[in-house]
């Protein structure tokens, strides 16, 4: 394999070792071109890193969390990051918001958060259906192919769920319940927080990034 930077020989590696801190362009599956170093893409790289993270009780912007602060009520919740904790709190689904696991038994496979669960976790239902019903008409036609070179009509999470499990294998969870806040800036950080502490509770195989922010 040639260095994308100085073109020589890098043996299997997509740099010589010369770069392997250099950046350079390539183009993302997610983010299309932008900057790499080695093998990653620095914007997903970005969204790997946890930011909305409670340390020594201040939050992500470093301001203390006391009793007037709009985390202070869920301190506990956000803070005790094992599942032998979390898992008492767990309820049925329903169209209240906050954070939802699905499940395999007791796998945890993918953490989300919604302002409607319920409403959320049949969008996932539906998405799962129409990929296992997409790769099933791959095997029918006897081709063998990759998942990743799947033409994807959902996210690909979807294709690794349906390609390991059947949906009548999968539970549904509501992992905490997030009450709504009259400030909408603090209620999306407030899911968000609560996302990233059941990420890290949980520790689910199919979060490939770290929570962020979302209207869903």
């Amino acid at each position: 394999m040639k260095c994308k930077i100085c073109g020589k020989d890098s043996g299997k590696f997509v740099v010589c070792y010369k770069h392997r801190t250099t950046k350079y362009k390539a183009k993302c599956k997610i983010h299309g071109t932008t900057w790499f170093i080695g093998r990653q893409c620095q914007k997903c790289a970005e969204l790997k890193k946890p930011i909305y993270e409670i340390k020594n009780k201040k939050d992500r912007f470093g301001n203390v969390i006391n009793k007037g602060h709009y985390l202070y009520p869920f301190l506990n919740r956000l803070t005790h990051k094992t599942r032998a904790y979390q898992r008492k709190y767990i309820q049925r689904i329903s169209h209240s918001s906050g954070i939802y696991g699905i499940f395999c038994g007791t796998t945890c496979l993918y953490v989300g958060q919604s302002v409607d669960i319920s409403t959320r976790v049949q969008q996932h239902k539906d998405n799962f259906i129409k990929a296992q019903k997409q790769l099933q008409g791959i095997r029918i036609r006897k081709k063998r192919i990759a998942l990743d070179k799947v033409k994807k009509k959902v996210e690909f999470k979807y294709y690794q769920l349906a390609h390991d499990y059947k949906l009548s294998e999968l539970t549904f969870k509501k992992l905490m319940a997030v009450p709504k806040l009259n400030d909408d800036f603090e209620y999306n950080e407030l899911l968000t927080y609560a996302e990233q502490a059941m990420i890290d509770s949980y520790k689910p195989k199919f979060n490939h990034i770290a929570a962020r922010p979302t209207k869903k």
